[in-house]
């Protein structure tokens, strides 16, 4: 079997033609003819010959690669947001790179000075709860300086002057709230386990919003996602609780362990709405009340947005806003 390792020159070598006539055949330039393009793309077929995409990238400037870099794949919003990248992509030249920071800063600094050296065109990327809680957005900065375009989807540094996909979260938080306070429910709990997150910020001002406006007493109930369950129980042993809005995944479960653990039905003595995947709602008992944050559409929309960049050669400070709809279950 040929070797895999041929390079462009020893091909050159083996047609009698030049370097520059390899690579414009195989990159199907119209300045090479038909016949030239057919016998060069079935030698380097034969002998297995793939570009070397890194050593392109630093000759010409662009890689055709782009990366993708989220704090989990276990966490179904950036998978579903994942998902929604890759049917973009997919469907262009270009690949992707997926990186893990694991709510890490020093992963995420890792990733960006790694591969912006050339390795990519651009990146999309879903901030590290460390990085907004340590407020060092540096390596955002020195990836723009190196002129790579960023787009940034639902944890967003609005500081930092890129592209930006959110959704309404203090819009989606503050309606929900109203709609509980319409029902009667007076004693509305807000349990969250992302406080450090500029999202868990904003759905904790629409929350206190409505519940300002109604006139009731706010409830804020903080915690890790270890110490969320022990939070709401410990309250709830002591102060009556009607309703509870969780504002990520591990508040939605904790809420119904608390619930069942204290012998509360959901949702004749409190409601529940929270924030899990759409797939997974159905399956609680009760089923979740949700608010969905269309996270497919919001991958969709990040690449869509990332890949105009790209093709236009710019990097634009600019918001995008994709509302947040509520699913009604019978949890609420």
């Amino acid at each position: 079997m040929a070797s895999s390792k041929i390079t462009l020159k020893e091909l050159a070598s083996i047609l009698g033609v030049s370097i520059s006539t390899i690579s414009k055949a195989l990159n199907d330039s119209h300045e090479i003819s038909d016949a030239t393009k057919k016998r060069i793309v079935e030698l380097a077929k034969l002998h297995n010959y793939r570009p070397n995409k890194i050593a392109l990238g630093l000759k010409s400037g662009r890689t055709n690669t782009i990366a993708v870099v989220i704090p989990s794949v276990q966490n179904s919003f950036f998978a579903r947001a994942l998902y929604g990248i890759e049917s973009v992509i997919s469907q262009t030249k270009y690949s992707t790179i997926v990186c893990l920071t694991k709510e890490s800063h020093d992963k995420e600094v890792d990733n960006f000075d790694m591969l912006s050296n050339g390795v990519v065109d651009g990146f999309i990327v879903a901030v590290s709860e460390e990085t907004q809680t340590l407020e060092d957005f540096s390596h955002f900065e020195d990836a723009l300086n190196d002129e790579k375009s960023i787009v940034m989807f639902d944890r967003v540094i609005h500081s930092i002057p890129c592209t930006k996909v959110t959704t309404n979260d203090y819009t989606a938080i503050s309606e929900a709230t109203q709609g509980l306070i319409k029902a009667q429910r007076k004693h509305i709990v807000l349990l969250s386990a992302i406080n450090n997150l500029n999202v868990g910020k904003q759905r904790t001002k629409g929350y206190q919003k409505a519940i300002d406006k109604a006139g009731l007493t706010p409830v804020i109930l903080e915690s890790n996602r270890d110490g969320v369950a022990l939070a709401l129980k410990k309250y709830m042993e002591q102060h009556p609780v009607d309703a509870v809005i969780a504002l990520d995944t591990d508040a939605s479960f904790a809420s119904y362990k608390v619930a069942r653990e204290l012998n509360k039905k959901i949702p004749d003595d409190m409601a529940v709405i929270g924030y899990v995947s759409e797939r997974m709602a159905p399956y609680l008992a009760p089923e979740l009340t949700t608010i969905n944050q269309h996270s497919y559409t919001m991958g969709k929309t990040a690449a869509t947005l990332l890949l105009e960049q790209l093709e236009s050669k710019s990097n634009i400070n600019y918001s995008v806003v994709i509302d947040s709809t509520l699913s009604q279950r019978d949890s609420s």
